[in-house]
């Protein structure tokens, strides 16, 4: 019989399990064949716009979601709070470099480094409001 793991343990594992389930979103969605051309024909001139800020979005919930995971690991309290934006912005670095590298195999889709560059436009911003909102929180209490 196996036992639950220990509550020290259910933070991290709840955390990086919501980090896990993210990424396959964002495989999935990225897996589309054709999908500007699909988007396109219901979003006309509003296409791009939207796709940009679908991918912003995207990337700045990776950011927050893998900076929560980091902050709830065991060596969070050694590394700091700016070190584990870095860690958190480098993976989703990861994360981006490596879905732009996926849909150069899929039909209709392409990489493209303007993609991976608004993807970690997203993170930057969830970043600073990361960032902001724990200089408001710690100036309150």
């Amino acid at each position: 019989m196996t036992s639950l793991p220990t509550t020290s343990l259910r933070k991290p594992m709840i955390a990086w399990s919501a980090v896990a389930v993210w990424i396959i979103v964002i495989f999935l969605f990225s897996h589309q064949a054709n999908s500007g051309a699909i988007t396109e024909t219901y979003l006309h001139d509003a296409n791009v716009p939207i796709r940009k800020l679908a991918h912003l979005t995207e990337y700045a919930v990776l950011f927050c979601l893998s900076r929560f995971a980091l902050s709830q690991s065991a060596f969070a309290s050694t590394w700091g709070k700016t070190r584990l934006s870095i860690a958190a912005y480098v993976f989703t670095l990861a994360n981006a470099l490596f879905d732009e590298w996926h849909q150069s195999f899929v039909p209709g889709r392409s990489a493209t480094l303007s993609d991976a560059t608004v993807d970690m436009c997203g993170a930057m911003l969830a970043w600073v409001a990361i960032y902001i909102l724990l200089k408001v929180k710690g100036s309150r209490g």
